[in-house]
């Protein structure tokens, strides 16, 4: 088990710097919709942020793809997506004081997948800088399980289950942003 007092000054360092990326990043997000994420909670909307941008990409959300947010939104749980050994990890980062709870994370999630599918091109930026600062605690992106393979998962199954008529479009973007963010294809 990797607790906080077994993690080095060189690897607080780097936990602190890439939380530091990823709230810099995800800044301006957050004061437009007037919430401040936990650590847990930064991290968790940030591992499912991918799918409003695959179905962004033909710069609509249309009745299919808010079913697929909604079908999205019911599944994410903080608690259980971030385990009690990955939260202590991510204690040695700053964290806000004024955040919401758990419980208001995972009712709100939903229409912030939204809102940042309706929003993709104002927020595209911003996130692949994000996405690409929580990257860097994929040591190993190739192996079955990281998270690059659940981003690449993540993102092709909901461009895969997308009845949209614009699926050539939404794959293109895809491609696209997966690059931007550090996946190569």
């Amino acid at each position: 088990m990797n607790s906080v007092e077994n993690l080095s000054a060189e690897d607080k360092k780097f936990i602190r710097t890439v939380f530091n990326e990823m709230r810099r990043a995800s800044k301006s997000y957050s004061e437009e919709r007037g919430f401040e994420m936990s650590n847990a909670q930064l991290f968790a909307f940030l591992s499912y942020a991918p799918s409003a941008f695959a179905i962004a990409g033909d710069g609509a959300v249309d009745e299919h793809e808010l079913a697929v947010l909604e079908k999205l939104a019911r599944i994410i749980d903080v608690k259980a997506y971030v385990n009690i050994e990955l939260q202590e990890m991510m204690s040695v980062a700053f964290e806000p004081e004024q955040i919401m709870t758990n419980e208001e994370f995972n009712l709100r999630i939903g229409s912030e997948l939204l809102f940042l599918a309706r929003n993709a091109d104002r927020f595209e930026a911003d996130f692949a800088s994000a996405l690409k600062a929580m990257m860097a605690f994929d040591i190993n992106p190739d192996a079955d399980g990281s998270m690059t393979k659940s981003f690449v998962a993540l993102m092709d199954s909901t461009i895969k289950n997308n009845k949209s008529k614009n699926k050539d479009l939404e794959t293109k973007k895809l491609n696209d942003f997966k690059a931007k963010i550090g996946i190569r294809n």
